[in-house]
């Protein structure tokens, strides 16, 4: 009889220990490993997006990095592009490591949300390494929509617009 308590006890215990494990994860908004759990709500997401964004660019998958805009959009996103700009270096000659999500927050609307990520980035052209923050800007229509990148605006050419006083 008092081994089968102790069953008992030594279960519940490990039930309430794993629950509030998952608790916090959800809570931290997915910075704490879920075991392949969509926990964390939007900042979760956020995050499981930006970290699956650089991993297509580690791998040179463009077409999937380009697929985390707009659908309508996807076809005028040109990657390459963005990344030798972003890095200043042709995508093939550089080397992702080490990505990780530093930070992610969302917007008192929850519509705008923000991940600054880092790297370790390898320039195969003069066998330089360096540690690269970026930040990724993202937005949906409302609750319950799809989250889209929008990483071109973030490499915007740094001039006024016209009409704007500067």
């Amino acid at each position: 009889m008092k081994k089968t308590k102790w069953v008992v006890w030594s279960g519940v215990a490990v039930l309430v220990l794993a629950l509030g494990y998952l608790a916090a994860s959800h809570l931290s908004g997915g910075a704490l490993y879920a075991f392949g759990l969509p926990l964390g709500g939007d900042r979760g997401e956020l995050r499981r997006l930006a970290f699956s964004f650089w991993e297509d660019i580690q791998f040179k998958d463009f077409d999937a990095a380009a697929s985390y805009h707009e659908p309508d959009r996807i076809a005028e996103v040109d990657i390459p592009y963005l990344i030798e700009r972003l890095f200043l270096q042709k995508p093939e000659w550089l080397d992702i490591t080490d990505i990780e999500v530093m930070m992610v927050d969302v917007d008192s609307s929850g519509d705008r949300g923000r991940v600054r990520t880092q790297m370790r980035v390898h320039d195969l052209t003069n066998d330089e390494w360096r540690d690269q923050e970026v930040m990724l800007y993202f937005y949906r229509e409302g609750p319950g929509s799809p989250w889209y990148m929008e990483l071109e605006t973030s490499l915007r050419d740094i001039k006024a617009e016209d009409g704007k006083i500067h």
